[in-house]
């Protein structure tokens, strides 16, 4: 049996940044990174094609990177979000705040293009008030902003 599996790492992940020859534990390549395309199996072919675009592989997770660091540099420490939503008389919301509506609200007050997945919550918000959430924007670069839920009027 394999303890070690040798891949190339295709994007930034857990595992390493773009370009690198990794060795991982095979049930970790086989369930998430070769399904997720993060990496390819590093056998002949693979590494010979990879030899031809290491350069513009790196290339564009350097980019990818610095976009991620832009964007934190543009939310800064204190970027405050706000979301209305329907809630009862006890602050309870009609509903939830999601990941999605989040990163919708980030993407049209802040103006810092975002996803679904970049959002960190562990349960979506189905209460008034402040709560701090998570972004990470990149392997290794992330930030925090304040959402702030208001009742609609």
């Amino acid at each position: 049996m394999a303890t070690a599996l040798k891949v190339i790492l295709t994007e930034d992940s857990e595992a390493g940044r773009a370009g690198e020859l990794v060795k991982v534990k095979p049930g970790y390549a086989r369930n998430y990174l070769l399904p997720q395309g993060l990496a390819v199996v590093a056998d002949a072919f693979n590494m010979a094609a990879f030899e031809e675009r290491k350069a513009e592989i790196e290339a564009q997770a350097q980019a990818k990177r610095e976009s991620a660091e832009s964007a934190k540099e543009s939310l800064g420490d204190d970027s405050v979000i706000t979301i209305e939503a329907r809630a009862g008389e006890s602050g309870k919301l009609f509903g939830a705040i999601t990941k999605e509506r989040i990163a919708d609200a980030v993407t049209e007050q802040l103006k810092v293009e975002l996803s679904k997945e970049q959002v960190e919550i562990k349960m979506p918000i189905k209460e008034l008030g402040e709560h701090k959430i998570g972004l990470k924007l990149a392997v290794g670069v992330s930030a925090e902003i304040l959402v702030k839920v208001v009742a609609e009027q």
